[in-house]
């Protein structure tokens, strides 16, 4: 890279190597750099690094002329990194080794010293799969760093050791069984050590356990499926038990829905059970009402299927262990609503369709650990722009296997946390050629946090869409409520150890109603002094916040910050197909922390696009931070839409409030361009197919100046795009951006 920067004129030279700038000012000057008063303090680092990477580190105290060394593996000593860049005493940018491997364990220093010790390799645990587990049990636990080669990882759970199938799990990834030795506890830790040195990590959120005894009776590939044991073996049979006055009869013509609940109800009634449905058409006038222990089970999806007549066909609150399996649920009654659980703990659809036929979705929000799997979500064109689902704010979701249609609304994800969704197929339907009159996404991700989206395939039935014009279409999107903001911004007025005031401004830090701060709820210090802090919120009161550590850097009146709820954070993009979608993957307005979008395919369906943004007189400032885009493969070759990769701060007013994105990584992605390029002025993502990282300037007045840092210490090292007029460019407000490895790089107007 310094070579690269010696080639540079004079304008690159200072946008893109700073350290190189300042040094040759300062030999031009005949004197050395301020000599710094405190040694290095790190805010944010990459978490995951390989040999011959450039890493970035962004804090305080760095100094004019900062240093990085690299702990030697054993008792040699330490190894002085390539300094690539540096950026006003709070970045520096430094390149791995070609053989550097292990922890990795990296010091920041200066003058006055070096810093503490970061590991870029360090196993990061995130999240489970759901939010207990059970003794002998199936358990999934997800984060960075979790297997790496040559290294052997443990995990233990309340102390005991996990077994874990190596062959079934990878970096993200570990799948295990869990000690037999659990007790039933409300709160557990677990920690996983990926064996190279850096030691263990606890799982953030502490969660439940139980006593199993390894069971799995419905197949449902989770640890707490072993509490339908009892319900599994206890079997009525709806149409014949001589305990029912009005049997199921099933023939497609009397109505069932007594004789379903009289079945429910003696279930219910003898601790648990399973109600088998038999073959046929069951016909359901009235709603029914699902109760805890109760398992509803058919012959088949074929072979059963219950034609719904009226709202809520089957209707469940607040339930305990209940579950629908192998059968269909068919609306025949038009416009009406479709079946609702709700709020419910332990419950499971599997091997289910459910066919809405335009009427009004689905309503399952508010569950804790539930099981969605083999299920078919069929949703035609609906009168009310109805989508097929909702699922929001459902925590231990395990979305897998499922087959969605639809043609309006969106299945919805949004506020699901400690989440897995995986191997799916979600296709929009556009056969009719009609253009829908509501907005439409695959997945939308609105405030989710500790989620992974793995292997899933999105796609377009009677596509592409080639609607240039409707603000429509992303595949998976984040954009942090849309019209309902939960943003602020304020100036700090004086802060302690763990506090923040600023009486002059009221924070909404309860946007979704409830008595608690949502768990992801955040404050991120934008500028001024120790920006690049973020802390959660845990209590606010009268302008002052309370945060959950102490800062690093106490901020003071020269800090400027912002709050709003993480639009996604700790997630895991990885695996998947989208095709024919006017956008691909869009993190929107939102802020983001701590996400990998990795070895996505897009073909025929835009890019990759992140979006921060600056609108002070609407309280709205959304930052990112640990975003790493890798791996990923891009083609758009129809002329429809642009291949792209592209990091923007989108700026509505003046005044320079602070760093808008820190480190973002874009590392080893492959994209295929347009012939020749397209231009799509109205799309938002730009005129340029590759990758870009530029402010944006909206309502622009005369002498507005561009040159504010908002896009710091970006990352773009070994791309490719194939048939790009411009493979990488970089504009304005991108200060210390690194390029290294990528073709035809280039700075200024495209």
């Amino acid at each position: 890279m310094v070579s690269a920067c010696l080639r540079a004129g004079a304008l690159a030279a200072a946008l893109l190597c700073p350290a190189l700038a300042l040094a040759q000012a300062s030999q031009q000057a005949g004197a050395e750099a301020a000599q710094a008063t405190s040694v290095p303090l790190v805010f944010n680092s990459p978490k995951s690094a390989h040999a011959g990477d450039i890493v970035g580190f962004q804090g305080a105290h760095f100094g004019d002329d900062p240093i990085a060394m690299l702990q030697a593996q054993g008792a040699g000593p330490a190894i002085a990194l390539e300094r690539i860049n540096s950026v006003g005493g709070l970045w520096a940018s430094f390149r791995l080794p070609p053989d550097a491997q292990g922890a990795l364990v990296v010091r920041i220093g200066n003058a006055a010293g070096l810093g503490q010790p970061l590991t870029l390799n360090a196993a990061e645990a995130f999240h489970l799969d759901a939010t207990q587990v059970a003794a002998r049990g199936r358990m999934r636990v997800f984060g960075r760093n979790l297997l790496l080669p040559g290294y052997t990882p443990t995990l233990t759970v309340d102390g005991w050791p996990a077994v874990l199938d190596l062959a079934a799990s990878d970096e993200h990834m570990l799948v295990a069984t869990a000690p037999a030795q659990l007790l039933n506890k409300p709160q557990i830790d677990i920690r996983v050590d990926n064996g190279n040195g850096s030691g263990a990590s606890l799982l953030e959120r502490r969660i439940a356990s139980s006593t199993g005894d390894g069971r799995d009776p419905l197949g449902l590939g989770v640890g707490w499926a072993n509490a339908f044991a009892a319900a599994a073996t206890r079997v009525l049979h709806a149409n014949s038990d001589a305990r029912l006055a009005h049997p199921m009869q099933c023939n497609g013509n009397q109505d069932d829905s007594r004789g379903l609940q009289e079945a429910i109800d003696l279930a219910s009634a003898l601790g648990g059970a399973t109600v088998q449905l038999p073959e046929g058409h069951c016909r359901l006038a009235a709603s029914v009402r699902l109760k805890s222990g109760v398992v509803l089970q058919g012959a088949g999806k074929a072979r059963t299927v219950l034609l719904y007549e009226a709202s809520y066909p089957l209707l469940g609150r607040d339930l305990h262990l209940a579950g629908l399996r192998d059968f269909s649920l068919r609306n025949a009654g038009g416009g009406i609503e479709s079946a609702l659980l709700q709020s419910s703990e332990r419950v499971f659809f599997q091997n289910m369709a459910f066919a809405l036929q335009g009427g009004v979705q689905m309503f399952l929000d508010g569950n804790t650990n539930l099981v969605i799997d083999h299920c078919d979500f069929l949703q035609p064109r609906s009168a009310r722009g109805n989508g097929p689902f909702g699922l929001g704010n459902s925590a231990g979701l395990v979305f897998t296997h499922n087959r969605v249609v639809y043609a309006d609304g969106s299945p919805g994800f949004g506020r699901v946390h400690d989440a897995y969704i995986a191997d799916n197929h979600i296709s929009r339907d556009v056969r009719d050629n009609l253009q829908s009159q509501s907005v439409v996404h695959s997945l939308p991700l609105d405030f989710a946090h500790r989620v992974v989206l793995l292997n899933n395939v999105f796609d377009v039935l009677g596509g592409p869409v080639t609607n240039k014009v409707r603000n429509d279409g992303e595949t998976i999107l984040s954009e942090g409520g849309g019209g309902n903001r939960t943003e602020g911004v304020g100036y700090v007025k004086s802060a302690s150890a763990l506090t923040l005031q600023d009486p002059a401004v009221r924070h909404n830090v309860r946007p979704f109603g409830g008595k608690d701060i949502p768990e992801n709820y955040a404050l991120a210090i934008l500028g001024g002094t120790g920006a690049g802090q973020t802390r959660r919120v845990l209590d606010y009161s009268a302008g002052s916040f309370t945060v959950d550590r102490p800062w690093d850097v106490v901020p003071d009146s020269s800090s400027r910050y912002a709050t709003f709820v993480w639009g996604l954070e700790k997630a895991l993009i990885k695996g998947n197909t989208l095709s024919h979608n006017p956008r691909g993957i869009w993190l929107y307005q939102t802020a983001v922390r701590d996400v990998d979008i990795i070895a996505n395919r897009i073909t025929e369906g835009g890019g990759i696009y992140l979006r921060t943004a600056q609108n002070l007189k609407d309280k709205l400032f959304t930052p990112m931070y640990g975003v790493r885009v890798a791996g990923n493969r891009i083609t758009n070759t129809s002329s429809e839409w642009l291949s792209y990769i592209h990091l923007a701060f989108v700026r509505m007013d003046e005044a320079d409030f602070g760093l808008a994105s820190i480190g973002v990584e874009i590392r080893d992605n492959t994209l295929q361009a347009n012939q020749p390029n397209l231009v799509l002025r109205d799309e938002e993502s730009g005129s340029v197919e590759g990758i870009v990282v530029r402010a944006r300037f909206e309502g622009e007045a005369q002498g507005r100046s561009k040159n504010q840092t908002r896009l710091l210490g970006t990352i773009i090292q070994n791309n490719r795009c194939s048939g790009c007029n411009t493979d990488v460019l970089v504009r304005d407000g991108a200060m210390g951006t690194v390029l290294d490895g990528n073709a035809n790089s280039v700075t200024g107007s495209p």
